[in-house]
């Protein structure tokens, strides 16, 4: 997937070093949803501007932000090069996705036949020929949604503001910071508190927003019958100290990792240390290790684990799980954990992460570091579900092949895996964690396809 952030300000109220301030780093901080592409922009004085670069944010940007004074504008982190600009009988537009239009194939054929070329055929131009057959950008997001099977939210920065919009069906949110003279909209709120944005609300499913002058307003609400949230947005993908729904990540983390514990508890199980894979796994195992230490203050158990790191992520590497290429994705992921350099002989140990996908990077790579520092044993702790399916509504998990598809039972897990025991949470885990209805919840990847 990727991340999005739009700000409008009140030139009144918030000056052009502050606009261009929170557009830098309201950009930077949703580049843990996407590194490969990033780019701006604004609209100044009713001309818009725009850029996009290969890479990370930071080094692109921060020497030029003076080119993106504004008023208006939004920004990019993801796979794709965006924004996307575009010049239509609508005027011009530039425009930033996150999602996956599922029949994008059948549209491109269906928009050539109407006579549209492309350049591109990728999602976010079948969008932009969408929203130019209505008769304004509000109509146009609306013939869009109505035409496109799959989910997205959706940023159009055009000369009379910005609209933010987001699929009926809600898997991918948007949420809404406020503050004297300033709104933005993200697909992450865990940057807001640094730059002294409120969290206000969550842009409704099927709903798009017009921002303008440092204020919004709501076009309409496109209503669905069916609304479901990504639930691994929790598990994974959002950074810690984001919330949907007034749901912070962290906090759900913690209480998979709990559950999992519990169990083991009720088990007898008693690990001698307690670590997770960095970034991805610590919240979990937070949880776990606190579930022993809340137990023990009960008097239920006699001791606790140890919480110690294992092993060290190398943070100029970058993310290892954003990357579409499986090369690119393998490299990083070898090279950017370092395993300690004490030891470790002779115990017990539990490792919590939040899922695995394919496995080999767990069997070739994470064990056999772990294992190298001595420990006697390795128990994996999972908090997400089984994966037993690609995310069709996005880039989250691709198709391949899915490490619980292709062994079926635990035994055969943990035998290629080469540790002592392997034990995920449930659906109904995950659900009681997030706190939301199953309903409102999408699971997909944790369904078997027929």
């Amino acid at each position: 997937m990727a991340g999005l952030f739009a700000m409008s300000v009140n030139p009144s109220y918030i000056d052009p070093n502050t606009f261009l301030h929170d557009l830098y780093w309201g950009t930077l901080y949703q580049q843990n949803l996407g590194e490969d592409h990033c780019g701006l922009g604004v609209c100044r004085g009713g001309e818009l501007r725009h850029d996009t670069s290969e890479g990370w944010f930071e080094p692109n940007f921060k020497a030029r932000m003076e080119d993106f004074a504004g008023t208006e504008g939004v920004g990019y982190c993801g796979a794709c090069q965006e924004p996307f600009y575009v010049d239509s009988k609508l005027g011009e537009m530039v425009l930033c996705f996150t999602g996956n239009i599922i029949n994008r194939g059948e549209l491109v054929k269906l928009l050539k036949m109407s006579g549209h070329t492309f350049e591109r055929g990728d999602d976010i131009e079948v969008i932009a020929k969408l929203i130019a057959q209505g008769e304004s950008v509000a109509a146009g997001i609306r013939h869009m949604a109505k035409k496109i099977v799959g989910a997205y939210t959706l940023l159009a920065l055009t000369k009379e503001g910005i609209y933010a919009s987001c699929s009926p069906n809600c898997h991918w949110p948007l949420v809404m910071g406020v503050k004297n003279g300033a709104v933005v909209v993200a697909s992450e709120s865990g940057g807001f508190d640094n730059l002294e944005f409120k969290v206000f609300e969550q842009v409704k499913p099927g709903e798009t927003l017009l921002l303008k002058n440092g204020n919004w307003r709501s076009q309409e609400i496109i209503k669905s019958d069916r609304i479901q949230v990504c639930s691994f947005l929790w598990v994974y993908s959002l950074f810690p100290t984001a919330q949907i729904n007034g749901i912070p990540a962290s906090w759900v983390r913690k209480r998979l990792g709990a559950v999992l514990a519990r169990r083991d508890i009720a088990a007898g199980f008693m690990p001698d240390v307690v670590t997770y894979i960095p970034d991805s796994g610590r919240s979990h195992a937070l949880g776990y290790h606190q579930e022993f230490c809340r137990q023990n203050n009960e008097g239920k158990i006699s001791r606790v684990p140890i919480l110690e790191e294992v092993l060290s992520k190398f943070y100029f590497v970058g993310r290892s799980f954003t990357p579409r290429k499986k090369e690119k994705r393998r490299e990083r992921a070898d090279k950017k954990q370092q395993k300690s350099a004490e030891r470790f002989r002779g115990l017990k140990l539990v490792v919590c992460d939040d899922s695995i996908v394919r496995g080999t990077q767990t069997s070739e790579n994470t064990v056999p570091k772990i294992r190298s520092l001595g420990f006697e044993e390795i128990h994996l702790r999972i908090s997400n579900p089984e994966l037993k399916s690609h995310c069709p509504w996005g880039k989250t998990t691709t198709a391949g092949d899915l490490f619980a598809v292709q062994h079926s039972s635990i035994q055969e897990k943990v035998r290629i895996l080469k540790v002592e025991s392997l034990a995920y949470n449930t659906i109904e885990d995950l659900v009681e964690a997030i706190g939301m209805q199953r309903e409102d919840l999408c699971i997909d990847c944790s369904l078997s396809r027929g």
